[in-house]
């Protein structure tokens, strides 16, 4: 399924419902959101969701975000034969 960036590239929105409801999510202009996927490509419009989650997106209001890359967590080990620097007078 996984999960979709999504950049407001216009004017600010609430979105799932209107501003004075509880489950309207303001969204300011150039903010990202990340919605459920899959991610589907109309000539008009970001789809994502499945079943009854599934919502369109306005391609004139939405970009597709590049998912950022996940770090690694291993400790880095120095190469072989490298000298250690330790501090010292001058």
């Amino acid at each position: 399924m996984g999960a979709v960036r999504l950049r407001n590239l216009g004017e600010a929105v609430h979105l799932y419902a209107p501003p004075s409801s509880p489950n309207s999510l303001p969204v300011e202009q150039g903010q990202v959101i990340t919605v459920a996927g899959p991610l589907e490509e109309t000539d008009d419009a970001w789809i994502c969701g499945e079943g009854d989650a599934r919502r369109a997106f306005p391609k004139s209001q939405w970009g597709v975000e590049d998912t950022p890359a996940k770090t690694s967590r291993k400790p880095v080990k120095a190469a072989e034969g490298a000298v250690e620097e330790k501090g010292g007078e001058v």
